[in-house]
């Protein structure tokens, strides 16, 4: 097979500027190396990139790119190959293990051009999906890791016209090839790349902090999927490829047998000859039997019930009445228990003894709301946890009950949160969804 995919290589020239050797793209990766430039030399990520020009020429890259902010604010070098036409699924997960490593370019693009059948042809990519290595997957705190990401992704409802976002540190880079493979949209028509992009695919932001993966629910699909991949990560693909698409398979609408049926009917021609009516079977009457023997049973079972019901109302107007004072008085001496505490001051209470994840509640607030049983105070507690608890706002400060301008950027930034709906709009809580939230997080 003639070679099919060239080395790419892209840098920030002093003096010259951007050069990148597919000239005629450069406006399409130039972003790439702004969006890492706020990290240290060195620090970068892998990019699978495609588009089309105006000509209708479809252009595929793979590769990776690194931030070069000790030459210039916003430069980037980049390496990896391109191709005429889409990027194979499987090229990301297969090599991974290099494509950091600018010095071996050429030895793995030599390769790609060495398996092209295998890389092209989707029917054989069980072949090399077999090949894969999966030892990272074996990793238990990785895997759940890895669940946690996936469960996050493909809680993003559907169709994903927007990239979804994923947060990773440079320790867990590591988690990419395998949510690129596994992930909810199509491999074969999705983009991976830093910030600062759209389309379909997968955005990913760099971080000091290794993403926490507890506290997320965990479908079985994703649970099998995971699994089956640490195993076997062509049995994980096909999983991951037929959760997909069941997802995207619209739903279908019950038959109406009764249409079809009168349809038959109308369409028969009419017959000239008296219907006879077909004579009873052994199993209609059998039938018909034991309605009637059901009806007499339950005529009975009303009849004793009716009888049992006069004879107790007599033995009770027969009691004498020193007994029904006596029974009056001995109720009436009974106290009445206190008033339990209200939802809301029940809540405020275990707030205060029980903080979920150690995220600090100000007694402050949590005073006000026992002493004034404030639902709006209460739901916006629980609006600052959920952002705590999701990621979403790091900040140390308590919460009080208040949004402060760093937690209104937060909440209009979360997809969590508007996925839960604990908000009616960017500044007022849902205070019945806020709140019956933090309850159920409190009796976890």
């Amino acid at each position: 097979m003639a070679e099919i995919f060239r080395e790419l290589h892209g840098d920030y020239v002093e003096n010259a500027g951007q050069q990148l050797s597919l000239r005629e793209y450069l406006d399409y990766f130039e972003p790439l190396g702004s969006a890492l430039a706020r990290l240290p030399d060195g620090a970068g990520g892998p990019f699978v990139h495609h588009f089309t020009d105006s000509g209708g020429r479809t252009i595929s890259a793979l590769g990776w790119v690194v931030s070069a902010k000790s030459k210039r604010f916003g430069g980037w070098k980049l390496w990896g190959m391109w191709t005429d036409g889409p990027m194979p699924a499987v090229a990301l997960p297969a090599f991974w293990p290099v494509l950091a490593d600018p010095a071996r370019t050429s030895e793995w693009v030599g390769r790609a051009n060495d398996n092209a059948e295998l890389l092209v042809e989707a029917d054989r990519w069980n072949e090399l999906l077999r090949t894969l290595k999966a030892a990272r997957l074996r990793d238990e705190p990785f895997r759940e890791l890895l669940k946690a990401e996936l469960a996050r992704a493909y809680a993003v409802p559907l169709p994903h016209r927007h990239p979804l976002e994923i947060e990773v540190a440079p320790q867990t880079l590591d988690l990419l090839p395998w949510l690129y493979l596994l992930g909810p949209v199509d491999p074969s028509q999705a983009r991976l790349q830093p910030n600062r992009f759209n389309g379909a695919g997968y955005q990913y932001i760099l971080t000091d902090t290794i993403p926490a993966g507890g506290d997320v629910e965990i479908p079985r699909e994703i649970d099998s999927i995971v699994d089956a991949a640490a195993k076997n990560v062509a049995s994980g693909f096909r999983l991951a490829d037929e959760f997909r698409a069941r997802r995207e398979r619209p739903a279908v609408k019950p038959a109406r047998p009764r249409e079809r049926s009168e349809m038959r009917a109308s369409n028969s021609p009419p017959s000239r000859s008296r219907p006879t009516q077909p004579a009873p079977d052994v199993a209609t009457i059998a039938d018909a039997v034991w309605k009637l023997a059901v009806l007499l049973l339950l005529a009975w079972i009303a009849w004793n019930v009716n009888v049992m019901r006069k004879s107790a109302t007599t033995r009770v107007a027969a009691l004498p009445a020193v007994e029904a004072e006596t029974t009056t008085a001995s109720s009436a001496s009974v106290p009445e228990p206190p008033p339990a505490d209200t939802r809301i001051r029940r809540i405020a209470s275990a707030l205060g003894a029980r903080p979920p994840r150690n995220i600090a509640v100000s007694a402050a607030v949590l005073d006000d709301i026992q002493a004034g049983n404030s639902e709006e105070k209460l739901a916006r507690v629980a609006v600052e946890i959920f952002l705590r608890r999701n990621r979403c706002y790091t900040g140390a400060d308590a919460a009080d009950g208040r949004f402060s301008t760093a937690e209104q950027r937060a909440i209009r930034a979360c997809k969590s949160l508007e996925n839960a709906r604990l908000m009616k709009d960017r500044t007022e809580p849902d205070a019945a969804r806020a709140i019956q939230w933090l309850q159920d997080l409190i009796e976890q």
